[in-house]
């Protein structure tokens, strides 16, 4: 029979046992959450090389501006960022994701640039269940059948891109339209939904064109605009295809002859700094200038501008927005898990310096407003004059138009 003192160090024992217990089950799963002092770990999947290189730079420039206004934490917890290329091919990105993820340890992740590269990475992260910041990449099947629980979009979609601009363009500028994008999924995505719209509002498009992406050289689509005589033409090109693009139009003897008209892409700093007076006269859609009149916009130009010496572009403001959707999503689920993150971001509101934003949490991609804007030449450089709005809260649709399918 035990004494009463073995009876008294036993339940000791055990209960020094049982608090020891806690202590390391506190640990685990303060480790699994990310613990107070923890580095929270991003991870980036851009395009630091090729065509897409100035974009990837942008967002990087955005989302450290971000950060460094915000002591490089959030809430107690350092922020550690790790860049990866992923030279705008897939087969590239899913080795750099599984760099990131399984020796990494990221607790997140944040890009790509690229709608090819996002349609690769989708199924690896709904099966690892990483939640991905989209910042860049429109793909508009991502909103669609390919939507995850996973992603969440701060940029715009294909279909947003296109849309807007349609309308203005067929009463204001002309009704037969030549089209040029590249040959991959923006490309056609993006066309599809302008002719879907162009077309609604009266409009034709008498020829389309799908050069190669990051092609050098664009005379033998320039020779045709000239021998199809369109009222106007539209384009797709981002980075250094948009730059070539719109130089080459002006060597052409194009600009002012052919009405030029275009997405986003060809009214950003990005593309006109560089592409100088070859890009006056350009109209289209966008969903940024730098002259936007919100106090989160003028807060946002005035420290870009301390910082970077330059005028912001669009993917700036994407790569800002998403490094306050990370923060306010980890701060308002007060974990990195997966799954509480998910419950913050399909209704997160932020303050973006393009206005007050909300998620829709059906298709897990932003309401915008988008304006008509024209590149001027003012004071020896170009910039946006806004027309007018082109569409207010303009969200993606919740499942494809009939033509999309």
């Amino acid at each position: 029979m035990m004494g009463k003192g073995n009876t008294r160090k036993s339940g000791a024992w055990i209960s020094a046992l049982l608090t020891l217990l806690l202590l390391l089950s506190a640990c685990g799963s303060q480790t699994a959450s990310g613990g107070e002092g923890e580095p929270v770990k991003i991870g980036a999947i851009l395009s630091f090389s090729g065509n897409f290189a100035p974009l990837s730079e942008s967002i990087k420039e955005g989302m450290e501006l971000y950060f460094e206004l915000h002591g490089n934490q959030i809430g107690n917890r350092p922020v550690t960022i790790k860049y990866e290329d992923d030279e705008a091919n897939p087969q590239v990105a899913l080795r750099k994701y599984r760099q990131l993820v399984d020796s990494e340890k990221v607790d997140l992740l944040v890009g790509p640039i690229s709608s090819s590269v996002v349609y690769a990475l989708r199924d690896v992260i709904e099966k690892d269940k990483i939640v991905l910041i989209d910042a860049n990449a429109a793909a508009n099947d991502i909103s669609w059948d390919k939507k995850s629980d996973y992603i969440y979009r701060v940029s715009i979609s294909n279909w947003q891109d296109g849309t807007p601009g349609a309308a203005y363009i067929a009463q204001h500028v002309g009704k037969r339209a030549y089209v040029l994008a590249p040959d991959y999924p923006a490309g056609h995505e993006t066309i599809q939904a302008f002719k879907e719209a162009f077309t609604k509002a009266g409009g034709q498009v008498i020829k389309e064109a799908w050069p190669k992406l990051g092609t050098n050289d664009y005379a033998t689509y320039l020779t045709e605009i000239l021998e199809t005589k369109p009222d106007l033409v539209f384009s797709f090109l981002s980075g250094t295809d948009a730059i070539r693009f719109v130089q080459q139009y002006e060597q052409f003897g194009l600009n002012g002859r052919i009405p030029l008209t275009g997405t986003q892409e060809f009214l950003d700093p990005l593309v006109t700094d560089p592409a100088g007076k070859a890009a006056e006269g350009i109209i289209g859609a966008t969903m940024y200038t730098a002259s936007l009149d919100n106090p989160t916009n003028k807060a946002f130009v005035e420290e870009f501008t301390k910082k970077y010496k330059d005028t912001p572009n669009y993917f700036n403001v994407q790569g800002y927005d998403a490094a306050q959707v990370i923060a306010k999503a980890i701060e308002t689920a007060g974990s990195t898990k997966s799954e509480e993150l998910i419950k913050v971001l399909k209704t997160i509101t932020f303050s973006s310096p393009r206005g007050e934003l909300a998620m829709d949490p059906n298709t897990h991609n932003l309401a915008l407003d988008m304006y008509v804007a024209k590149n001027v030449w003012k004071d020896g450089k170009i910039e946006q004059e806004i027309m007018g709005i082109a569409a207010k809260g303009l969200k993606i649709p919740e499942t494809p138009p009939a033509a999309s399918k």
